[in-house]
C-alpha cells in the first residue's frame, strides 16, 4: 500500500468570526461540530526525494511520519520511509498539483539516545517549526520494560538536532509524539504556548489508553535535561477512564492510534484525528468469514479482517475519526479541579471522505496550520500516488451536524431482501431525499448509488441478486448530506442476511440513568457476533415509539443522550443484525426533571457524599439528604470507571450510608442519586476511590 496524504481545514481568522464570536472570552467561545467539516479538493506527493538513494534513505512512500509544518509556513515536514528515521520538506502546492521536495531525506543524530539500553527500532514521532528552530520527538517502537527516559529533540535544521531531552515528568510514552501550537488567548491559562501528546505505543501501560496531551514551551527545550510539562489531557496505566483495551468502546481499543492535534483560534476545541476500530477481535487475523471465532491453534481464534492477516488486536472494519474537547476541560486539570484521566470527550465522530474502500484507516500522522488552518494528514493508501486531501471549516462558524436516518434494518424472505428506516428526527435541515449506497466491500460503492425521495421508507433490492453486499443509507439536505448510517452486510441466495438468517436475540438489562440535562443508557448487548447496531424506540407512554424510533446507539453502551428534555419517558431497545431487528428489550420508565403526574416530583440530589477505604479493602459511603423538595423513599449508589460512569452497576440502599468489600482493587467513580415513587433525582458530587 501506498501513502495517502490528507489536509483537512479550519478556518480560524478572526476577521471571519462574527463580532460576538471574536470579543468572546475564551471559555465563551463555541465548539468545533461535524457539520463544520467541507472537503475542498487534493494534491499529491512526489514517491522519492531525488536523491536516487536506496528505500530507506530516499523514499516517501511507506512514511509520512512526524508531519510538521515548515519554516516558511508553505512547506511540511514528511517522515521518510519507515525503514529509515529520516524527515524531508515538501511543498504544499496548490490544490490538483503535485509537491516538491525542498529538503531530502536527513537522518537523525543520536535517536538511540531515548532509550539507549532498549534494543528495538526507534520511532519519529512528531515535528514542530518554533520560533526558529525545530523540534523533533521521538520514542521507542517496543520499550517492553518501559525504561525510556527522554522524547524530544533542538535544533535549526535536521541534521543539526542536539538532544533528546525529557518534556514533563511523567514516562515519554505519553509525550513523544504529536505536536501543535494554542492560540494566543488560551496560552496562559493553560500554561505555555504549545502541545505534546502520544497515545496508544506498543506496551501500552507506558503510554495513554486514549489520547494524551500536555501543555510546554518549545523555548524551554534545551535549556535543561528536563522541561517542565503540565499533562492535561491523559489516560495512563492506573486510569484506564475508558475501560480496558480489549473491550469495545467508541473512545479506545488495542487497535486505537492517534496521529495528531488541532486546537483551532476562535474555538474552544481541541481536535484529536486517528483511527478506530468498530469491533475488537484478539488472536490471528483472517480474510476467510467461515474461520472468525475458531481456534487458530496458537491459543487465541480467528479474527476477521482481510486487511490485517497478522496475530494481535483486530477492529476491522477500521475507521477514520475525530475525537473532540472542550478546552474548558482541560483549563479545570490546570485549576486542579479535575484529574487529566476525568476529562471526557464531547464528541467523536468518523470522517467518511477519506477513501476508506478497504476498512482499513491506517493513521500516520497530522499537523495543524493555525495561521491558514489547513490540517494535514497522512494515512496509508492503495493508490499508485501520495495524496493530499483538503477539507475546511466554513468561517469557522460551528453548525450541528445534520441528522441521519434512522433503524436502517434488512428484512429477508426467501430471495428477496427489503430495506427499511424511518426518517432524521427534526432538525434546521430541509431534508430532500435519500442517498443509498451499496458495495461488494465494506464502505464500496462499485454496486451503485440510488436517490430516494423523502417519502421513502423502505427499498427492495432486485430479485435475484446473489453474493455478499454492503449497504449504507444518508439523508440528503439542501446543504449536503449526513452522515452515513451504520453498514449492513446482506448475503443473498448464500446463507441470509449475513446473519444466517437468524433475527438476533433483544438487548437484556436495560438501565436509563438521569444525569442532567443528559440521559445516560446502557444495556448489555447479545453475544451475537452478527449483532451490528442496538436502536432506541422511545415514547410517551408505555409500548409507544412516537417521539423515536429506531435511533442507533452503537452495538455496546453506554450511550449519553444529550440535553433530554423534561418529560417522562418509555424506553425500549432492540438488536439489529443484516437479517433484521430483534424483539424489544425490557423497557425502562425514566423522568427528566419536572414533577411527577401528582405535581410532587423526583427528590432533590444527596449533598455531602464522602468515601473512605479501610482494612480490607472496604469501600465506606456516606451522605445528607436534602431536606427542600419531595420525600426521599430511598437511594440509588451508581458506580463506574469513569466520570459518570455506571459500568460497576447501581446499587438500591435505603439508608444514608453504606458499606461494600472487599472491593477488587482498581479506581472507582461514585456518586449517589434519592429516589422516590416518579423515579430518580438528580446526582450528588461525585467521589473518586482508589482501592489497592
Amino acid at each position: 500500500m501506498h501513502l495517502r496524504l490528507i489536509a483537512l481545514t479550519v478556518a480560524t481568522a478572526v476577521s471571519l468570526l462574527p463580532a460576538s464570536l471574536a470579543s468572546a472570552q475564551p471559555q465563551q467561545q463555541r465548539l468545533v461540530q461535524p457539520g463544520n467539516l467541507t472537503y475542498l479538493g487534493k494534491f499529491t506527493v512526489p514517491h522519492t526525494d531525488g536523491s536516487n538513494r536506496g528505500t530507506a534513505e530516499g523514499s516517501l512512500l511507506y512514511g509520512g511520519y512526524a508531519i510538521g509544518l515548515g519554516p516558511d509556513g508553505q512547506s511540511l515536514y514528511f517522515g521518510c520511509h519507515d525503514w529509515g528515521s529520516r524527515l524531508a520538506r515538501v511543498t504544499i502546492p496548490a490544490l490538483g498539483s503535485q509537491a516538491k521536495v525542498v529538503e531530502t531525506c536527513a537522518p537523525m543524530a543520536n535517536l538511540a539516545g531515548i532509550n539507549p539500553g532498549d534494543p528495538n527500532s526507534k520511532k519519529l514521532g512528531g515535528s514542530l517549526w518554533w520560533n526558529g528552530r525545530l523540534l523533533v520527538s521521538a520514542y521507542s517502537y517496543y520499550d517492553g520494560n518501559g525504561t525510556a527516559s527522554a522524547s524530544h529533540f533542538t535544533g535549526t535544521t535536521v541534521a543539526n538536532q542536539v538532544g533528546p531531552y525529557r518534556v514533563g515528568t511523567q514516562n515519554p510514552g505519553l509525550t513523544a509524539g504529536y505536536m501543535g501550537v494554542i492560540p494566543q488567548e488560551w496560552r496562559t491559562l493553560l500554561g505555555g504556548p504549545a502541545l505534546t501528546g502520544q497515545c496508544c505505543l506498543a506496551v501500552i501501560t507506558r503510554s495513554s489508553f486514549g489520547p494524551s496531551v500536555s501543555a510546554f514551551n518549545p523555548d524551554d527545550v534545551g535549556k535543561s535535561a528536563t522541561t517542565p510539562a503540565t499533562m492535561l489531557v491523559g489516560y495512563p496505566d492506573k486510569h484506564q477512564t475508558f475501560g480496558p483495551w480489549n473491550v469495545q468502546n467508541p473512545y479506545y481499543t488495542g487497535v486505537t492510534v492517534v496521529g495528531g492535534l488541532a486546537f483551532p483560534g476562535g474555538t474552544r476545541s481541541v481536535l484529536f484525528i486517528g483511527r478506530h476500530g468498530t469491533t475488537f477481535c484478539y488472536g490471528s487475523g483472517t480474510s476467510n468469514a467461515s474461520l472468525a471465532g475458531k481456534p487458530d491453534g496458537q491459543g487465541n481464534i480467528y479474527c476477521y479482517d482481510p486487511v490485517d492477516g497478522s496475530k494481535g488486536s483486530h477492529g476491522y472494519p477500521y475507521k477514520h475519526q475525530i475525537w473532540a474537547y472542550d478546552a474548558n476541560d482541560l483549563l479545570a486539570v490546570k485549576q486542579g479541579t479535575k484529574q487529566p484521566w476525568d476529562v471526557l470527550p464531547y464528541g467523536v465522530w468518523p470522517l467518511t471522505d477519506m477513501d476508506n474502500s478497504s476498512g482499513g484507516a491506517s493513521m500516520r500522522s497530522a499537523a495543524y496550520d493555525p495561521a491558514t488552518g489547513r490540517w494535514y494528514v497522512t494515512v496509508d493508501s492503495s493508490a499508485n500516488t501520495p495524496v493530499v486531501h483538503v477539507y475546511q471549516v466554513n468561517n469557522a462558524v460551528v453548525q450541528p451536524p445534520a441528522p441521519g436516518p434512522l433503524g436502517f434494518a434488512v428484512q429477508i424472505a426467501g430471495t428477496t431482501a427489503t430495506l427499511s428506516w424511518s426518517p432524521p428526527v427534526a432538525s434546521s435541515y430541509t431534508l430532500t431525499g435519500y442517498s443509498l449506497e451499496g458495495g461488494t466491500t465494506p464502505g464500496g460503492v462499485d454496486s451503485g448509488v440510488v436517490a430516494l425521495p423523502t417519502s421513502a421508507r423502505s427499498y427492495q433490492l432486485q430479485a435475484g441478486l446473489t453474493g455478499t453486499f454492503y449497504f449504507r443509507l444518508l439523508a440528503k439536505y439542501s446543504g449536503g448530506a449526513s452522515g452515513a448510517s451504520p453498514e449492513l452486510k446482506v448475503t443473498l441466495n448464500g446463507g441470509g442476511g449475513g446473519g444466517g438468517g437468524k433475527i438476533p436475540a433483544p438487548p437484556t438489562n436495560v438501565r436509563a440513568t438521569p444525569s442532567a440535562p443528559n440521559l445516560l443508557l446502557n444495556w448489555d448487548s447479545p453475544a451475537d457476533d452478527t449483532v451490528t447496531n442496538v436502536v432506541a424506540d422511545i415514547g410517551t407512554a408505555s409500548g409507544t415509539s412516537n417521539l423515536v424510533t429506531g435511533a442507533a446507539l452503537g452495538k455496546f453502551g453506554p450511550y449519553v443522550l444529550a440535553n433530554a428534555p423534561t418529560g417522562t419517558y418509555y424506553i425500549r431497545l432492540r438488536a439489529i443484525n443484516p437479517t433484521g431487528s430483534s424483539a424489544p428489550s425490557n423497557e425502562v420508565k425514566v423522568t427528566m426533571g419536572g414533577t411527577g403526574g401528582d405535581g410532587i416530583g423526583v427528590p432533590p440530589a444527596p449533598k455531602s457524599l464522602q468515601a473512605s477505604v479501610t482494612w480490607g479493602r472496604r469501600v465506606n459511603l456516606s451522605w445528607r439528604e436534602d431536606p427542600n423538595g419531595p420525600d426521599t423513599v430511598g437511594y440509588r449508589v451508581e458506580v463506574g470507571s469513569r466520570p459518570g460512569g455506571v459500568e460497576f452497576g447501581s446499587i438500591a440502599v435505603t439508608t444514608q450510608s453504606t458499606t461494600a468489600g472487599p472491593v477488587a482493587p482498581g479506581t472507582y467513580y461514585i456518586r449517589v442519586r434519592a429516589t422516590n415513587s416518579h423515579g430518580a433525582g438528580a446526582p450528588s458530587n461525585e467521589v473518586r476511590v482508589v482501592v489497592r
